[in-house]
């Protein structure tokens, strides 16, 4: 008998103006990359990372990319830090600055080397079969572009996710 697959949670990263702005990604059912009414395009600038929540996982991928203890990128104050959401979700949470910040600096090749490294972490590999090195380091290197382009207008990130459907 094999070892039971976990329902995965639904994550997608988006840059905002503000806490108070982040969290209308609520008011939209399918989050911020829902469309705008009027003009088609998506309400924030997103990228999807399936099953990448922002707590465990993006304070590992911190960990990699600045080498600082994991402990010391868990510990800041912006990093999952839940900004709205109902109790049972979805739910809006911040990322930190130190890592939108490492994301924005890092090359694509440090990114792809970082990539590898962190699909070989113990929270991804339980999710294998989603996030070999090869799928994970475009998702990886999204993410740093999303970054620099909210760095660029002074925005930061954040994740919007809720459970599975």
């Amino acid at each position: 008998m094999g070892t039971p697959v976990r329902a995965a949670i639904v994550t997608e990263y988006f840059a905002a103006a503000s806490d108070d702005v982040a969290v209308l990604a609520l008011l939209e059912p399918d989050g911020p990359s829902a469309l705008a009414q009027g003009s088609g395009e998506p309400l924030f600038d997103t990228v999807t990372l399936p099953s990448i929540e922002p707590f465990v996982m993006l304070g590992t991928l911190h960990h990699l990319l600045s080498g600082r203890p994991y402990r010391e990128c868990a510990a800041d104050l912006r990093h999952g830090q839940v900004v709205g959401g109902g109790e049972e979700g979805p739910w809006v949470v911040t990322v930190s600055e130190g890592l939108v910040q490492a994301l924005a600096e890092t090359t694509r090749g440090r990114l792809a080397d970082v990539a590898s490294r962190w699909a070989r972490t113990p929270e991804l590999r339980q999710l294998a079969h989603e996030h070999r090195p090869e799928r994970l380091t475009p998702a990886v290197i999204a993410l740093a572009a999303l970054a620099h382009r909210a760095q660029d207008v002074r925005h930061t990130l954040y994740c919007w996710t809720r459970l599975p459907a």
